[in-house]
């Protein structure tokens, strides 16, 4: 059990190093970053994106098809 937890904070560092780089490049700094790096970024960065529009687009489907529900109280002199 030791073992598994060990690999799994190696491969959690790994990840975090990999993000550290990433940072260091936008700042400027002399971290080159593989191609291979560059689409796991730009991977997750699409996911993020196309589930944000997912979702937009459920959630505006839904006020399209469902009524709207009116909290204000009927005017009783409408009818006069």
């Amino acid at each position: 059990m030791s073992n598994l937890l060990i690999n799994l904070v190696d491969n959690g560092a790994i990840g975090i190093n990999r993000f550290a780089d990433f940072v260091k490049t936008l700042g400027g700094g002399d971290s080159e970053m593989t191609l291979t790096e560059v689409l796991i970024i730009s991977r997750v960065l699409f996911a993020v994106v196309m589930i944000g529009f997912i979702g937009y687009f459920f959630d505006r489907i839904k006020l399209a098809l469902l009524p709207v529900e009116n909290d204000a109280k009927d005017d009783s002199r409408r009818g006069r």
